[in-house]
């Protein structure tokens, strides 16, 4: 599948019907009173906030009581490692991001495991949302402003990278403008986006979740928005093609995947299970305030969407120098 099939099929993803009214079949194992949502980052994090948010509804859909489990470390390799040794019963699954299932395959040599063959694909849950943010007294008020100037001063501005994605990201932006910037490398979006608002870095791309607090107190100036329209949050902020950049080709995205191995029977429950979770306005509400563009798919949509963006974050990886 091509670049542009992968964008089209990621806005189907977000567009899709998100409630189906069908009786759940009894494929779970019938001795699992719980269910385990493994998550790969730290509590109170994005991924962890979505697994909190969607535990109570799939395990009512599914008749047992659902519990988050923080395994964080590695951008969420070890919890992807923890799952691929459980059973595939349907007892231990995985709230994925993109960066456990795209970036860590696609920047560690040899990659640790492969997200296609490894893992059941359950369903896609949606796209996280990012702005490209600037210090509050920057002199640039657009992106063809922030270019020209970067493309005038080289490595003047510093660019803040809090997780594997913006790193991504930052990199096919600064290629695109051909401007140069100096990459400045942090654990986390918050630590990066406390040294943007103190002015010691220039330049950021951020999550909605965790810069809309600093857009509504003007700590912070949001060029752009990574996105496939604009964010009900920030709605005078354009989307970069709408600023006139090129999309950003590797996608953010969160979903449930299961261990290797689980019959089809059984990943059809999960993914009506997650259907009925995410059919809910309060929910769907919840995720968008959160910088997240909900959506559904079955489980092959999902399947294809891990092949189709590994190959990529591998061509991304490559031409941009970022292997680990």
């Amino acid at each position: 599948m091509d670049e542009i099939n992968v964008r089209r099929l990621t806005l189907k993803l977000l567009t899709a019907p998100l409630a189906l009214s069908v009786p759940l079949t009894s494929a779970f194992a019938q001795d699992k009173k719980t269910v385990k949502l493994l998550v790969g980052f730290p509590a109170a994090s994005i991924s962890d906030i979505v697994a909190r948010l969607l535990a109570p509804h799939l395990g009512a859909a599914l008749g047992r009581n659902a519990i988050v489990e923080v395994k964080a470390g590695a951008d969420g390799q070890i919890a992807a490692q923890d799952l691929m040794r459980q059973p595939p019963d349907g007892g231990s699954l995985f709230v994925a991001t993109n960066s456990p299932l795209q970036a860590v395959p696609a920047m560690r040599q040899p990659p640790p495991y492969d997200p296609v063959t490894d893992f059941s694909h359950i369903g896609f849950i949606g796209r996280y949302v990012h702005f490209l943010l600037v210090t509050r007294d920057a002199s640039f008020n657009n992106v063809t402003e922030l270019f020209a100037y970067a493309r005038a001063n080289p490595g003047k501005l510093n660019v803040a990278n809090g997780a594997t994605f913006q790193k991504v990201a930052t990199a096919q932006l600064l290629k695109d403008t051909n401007t140069q910037m100096n990459e400045v490398s942090y654990k986390g979006e918050p630590a990066a986006l406390t040294d943007l608002v103190a002015g010691r870095v220039q330049v950021m791309i951020c999550s909605q979740g965790v810069a809309l607090e600093f857009l509504k107190d003007k700590r912070v100036k949001a060029l752009a928005v990574n996105a496939t329209r604009r964010s009900p949050f920030a709605p005078e902020v354009p989307t970069l093609v709408e600023a006139g950049l090129k999309p950003i080709e590797v996608v953010p995205w969160v979903a449930l995947i299961g261990p290797p191995g689980m019959s089809e029977a059984l990943v059809q429950q999960l993914n009506q299970a997650l259907r009925m979770a995410m059919g809910r306005d309060d929910i769907k509400e919840q995720l968008e305030r959160i910088g997240i563009e909900p959506g559904v798919s079955s489980s092959a949509e999902l399947r294809q969407l891990v092949i189709d963006q590994l190959k990529i974050w591998q061509r991304n990886v490559k031409e941009l120098g970022l292997a680990a």
